[in-house]
């Protein structure tokens, strides 16, 4: 596994003539910010935050496609529920 990402990053790095830890540091920065955004989307579809509160941290797309998202495994269920 270690040899897997050692590799990719590696071939990363040449391919965007950058060196591995400029690549892993920004794949640290994009990941933070990726789990930053689901926080928030959680905390709003828990009814936690409101949806104008989510729309201001995270924007009106992520927000849209997270309600959706939701809509869906809800359809989804109660399918599975009711045929």
């Amino acid at each position: 596994m270690e040899d897997v990402v050692l590799r990719e990053l590696e071939t990363l790095a040449k391919e965007r003539k950058e060196d591995v830890a400029t690549i892993i540091a920004n794949a640290v920065k994009i990941g933070i910010e990726k789990i930053r955004q689901e926080t928030i989307l959680e905390r709003y579809l828990k009814k936690l935050i409101t949806r104008e509160e989510a729309i201001k941290l995270v924007g009106t797309e992520l927000v849209k496609l997270a309600e959706r998202q939701r809509d869906a495994v809800l359809e989804d269920v109660e399918w599975g529920l009711h045929g």
